[in-house]
């Protein structure tokens, strides 16, 4: 969520006087997204549909400006971003900061997650050690700018994607469970 607000503000694309951060999501990007924005001192929306754990809510409300509950559970990414597009219509001051479509939570991973594993790894690694493999779960892609990183590091590595069979976000996306 850092990954998607700081671009914006730093290139002036966010004005934290006028704007609002609209953070739509199943749960963890929107409350690391009200959360960033609250340490920023930015107005924050967020969207989440109403079948996550009360937990979730209570802590939302004590850190977003506002709160949207859509219809349905972790599934149901559909209804999250219905709700996004009507307050995309509907005002003027809200900015959509969208994991799925921001290159800042591609390049967040990329340049933090995926240096912190090869540090991690270099310290770990014994005198014939090699990364052989990385494991990353899909959710919006962003985690996989890690596996871009390790890549580049280690051309031989073998990377891996998994995602919850409940919730798909490859397979929503047309990936149809193929290889990619």
């Amino acid at each position: 969520a850092f990954g998607c607000l700081v671009p914006r503000l730093v290139t002036g694309q966010f004005d934290a006087a006028t704007h609002k951060a609209v953070w739509p999501s199943t749960g963890n990007f929107c409350r690391g997204g009200a959360f960033f924005s609250r340490l920023l001192g930015v107005g924050s929306v967020a969207i989440l549909p109403q079948g996550m754990s009360p937990e979730r809510f209570s802590w939302l409300q004590t850190v977003a400006g506002e709160v949207i509950a859509t219809p349905g559970c972790e599934s149901n990414v559909k209804e999250i971003f219905d709700k996004t597009w009507e307050i995309r219509s509907t005002r003027s001051d809200a900015v959509i900061l969208n994991q799925f479509d921001e290159m800042g939570n591609h390049l967040w991973h990329y340049e933090l997650t995926g240096s912190a594993l090869a540090e991690v790894f270099e310290k770990i690694k014994g005198p014939k050690g090699r990364l052989a493999g990385a494991c990353f779960t899909s959710g919006s892609a962003g985690t996989l700018g890690a596996g871009d990183k390790l890549r580049e590091l280690y051309p031989r590595i073998k990377l891996a994607a998994g995602e919850a069979l409940q919730c798909p976000t490859l397979l929503g996306n047309g990936f149809g469970g193929h290889r990619i």
